[in-house]
């Protein structure tokens, strides 16, 4: 009788102290020095490592307490948590359990506790895993959150190793073929730009006029500009001014022939090399001028 009784209360214990005080990991693996604070469910698992004994998975809850969730168990971390090939920290690890990621318990509840998630078995450090009550409330939050109508959906569950490689692979040739979209965008941008700035030098050594728009007979610094754009079906507004908002901002350094350059009340085309073919002024006319000659604004890609 007296043994029926204490099995009773160390069962009652055990699963008050399993629905309370989950502890969080700042860290994917346990230090060597480590020591588990002494309340909840890691003061019923330092008794247990003391008396050398494990907690059975059908024996941490009592049957009245049982429910569909009570055998899941969920990362409680903020980075990873390693399920290992063995017990120990030593050993290989064979998949990453990400934080609130699901898992089933397989296996006796211990200093190490054996889980199944997605593909992967193996032990995580019981330290980092909610289980008990606290999981039974946050599988049941998880669903009644999920759209979907079957209940395991609804989870997520833990990356093996061979799946990481898979999926790091893919992300490395995913950036690869951006990488290689926007190369190739530049080169056809450059490539167009240049048009722009051999169709522009045609009319060098032309007049500027004030408030001109005519290639040929006269035209201002933001007028030629306006100009040789709409030759290419690019329409731009009127003043320099207005041009520094056109298109999309570029750094200087990233500049290409055919990106207009914006000052302060002047504003050219450049053509590559630190130079800018433009209406410079009624003595100069249309020509070309170093690309710095005095502070850039901004510098707007248009095509």
């Amino acid at each position: 009788m007296d043994s029926i009784l204490r099995k009773g209360l160390f069962l009652v214990t055990l699963t008050g102290a399993i629905g309370v005080f989950p502890a969080t990991a700042y860290a994917s693996d346990i230090e060597d020095n480590h020591t588990m604070p002494g309340v909840g469910i890691e003061q019923v698992l330092n008794d247990c490592y003391s008396s050398q004994k494990e907690i059975q998975v059908e024996d941490y809850l009592s049957p009245e307490d049982k429910g569909e969730y009570l055998d899941m168990a969920f990362a409680d971390v903020e980075s990873f948590l390693y399920i290992r090939s063995e017990p120990t920290k030593q050993s290989e690890w064979v998949g990453k359990l990400y934080p609130g990621y699901a898992a089933k318990i397989v296996g006796p509840v211990g200093e190490w506790t054996k889980i199944e998630s997605g593909s992967v078995t193996g032990y995580v450090y019981s330290q980092y895993i909610i289980i008990g009550r606290n999981a039974q409330q946050k599988a049941e939050e998880v669903v009644e959150a999920s759209a979907s109508a079957d209940s395991k959906e609804a989870f997520s569950y833990a990356e093996s190793r061979e799946e990481e490689e898979a999926r790091l692979a893919a992300e490395a040739e995913e950036a690869a073929r951006k990488a290689e979209e926007e190369a190739q965008a530049v080169r056809e941008a450059a490539g167009s730009g240049q048009a722009v700035v051999d169709y522009a030098c045609q009319f060098i050594g032309n007049p500027y006029v004030w408030g001109g728009t005519s290639l040929t007979n006269g035209a201002d610094c933001s007028g030629f500009v306006q100009s040789v754009y709409a030759h290419f079906g690019v329409n731009l507004p009127r003043t320099s001014s207005e041009m520094r908002s056109a298109g999309r901002g570029v750094s200087y350094s990233e500049a290409l022939p055919g990106d207009i350059i914006c000052y302060d009340g002047h504003v050219g085309i450049y053509m590559g090399d630190g130079q800018i073919v433009n209406a410079i002024n009624s003595r100069k006319g249309i020509g070309i001028l170093p690309a710095t000659y005095k502070g850039i604004l901004t510098v707007r890609r248009l095509l």
